[in-house]
């Protein structure tokens, strides 16, 4: 069965409102049967907890994962069931530094086991030479297969927000940085031309 998971870590900037958000969307979004699943500890800081949610033996089946500050508006079955081990978002900015990272992990989808070297993988090194997650699954992964580049989208640095438009084939929004979606009028999308 398929997980739909996210991650919520004491210390952080999200609360069980944001996971509740979040799974409200999902539910209306994803015609797949899912389980819910949050991680709720981890002796990472920052964006490094979420390299728990690859910890051997956690899931089973495939895993669908979201930032909890991502705004679903289009179906999710095509992310669940892409044909991938391991799928990803290609980085919203291009970085031409070594070290830094190819994809966004706001939006995952992975086969149970297939990325499990992200967790066996990490020590308290990859802190001191990487900013975040994203640096060492690029790091780690960098072949990852991507999802085509209309599903998930960025509120901030597209250039599809930039001209106040979006892809009509528009899945996710991701709005990592500033603004967050609930810092936004709840209308705030409706603003947006689908073409």
């Amino acid at each position: 069965m398929l997980t739909v998971a996210a991650v919520c870590v004491p210390g952080g900037i999200y609360n069980t409102g944001h996971v509740d958000r979040l799974f409200a969307q999902v539910r209306k979004h994803l015609s797949i049967p899912f389980k819910e699943h949050v991680v709720l500890e981890s002796d990472k800081p920052g964006w490094f907890s979420k390299l728990d949610l690859f910890k051997p033996g956690q899931f089973s089946g495939r895993v669908l994962y979201l930032d909890l500050d991502s705004t679903v508006i289009g179906s999710l079955d095509d992310l669940a069931t892409i044909p991938a081990p391991f799928a990803i978002i290609k980085n919203f900015k291009e970085f031409k530094e070594p070290n830094k990272a190819l994809f966004n992990s706001s939006v995952m989808r992975w086969d149970a086991g297939a990325a499990d070297h992200l967790f066996t993988n990490f020590t308290s090194d990859v802190m001191d030479r990487m900013n975040g997650d994203q640096d060492f699954i690029s790091e780690q992964m960098p072949d990852a297969a991507t999802f085509p580049g209309d599903w998930c989208v960025s509120y901030k640095v597209s250039r599809y927000a930039k001209l106040n438009t979006m892809p009509k084939d528009s899945r996710v929004v991701c709005y990592h940085g500033q603004p967050k979606p609930w810092d936004l009028p709840d209308d705030d999308l409706q603003r947006f031309t689908f073409v």
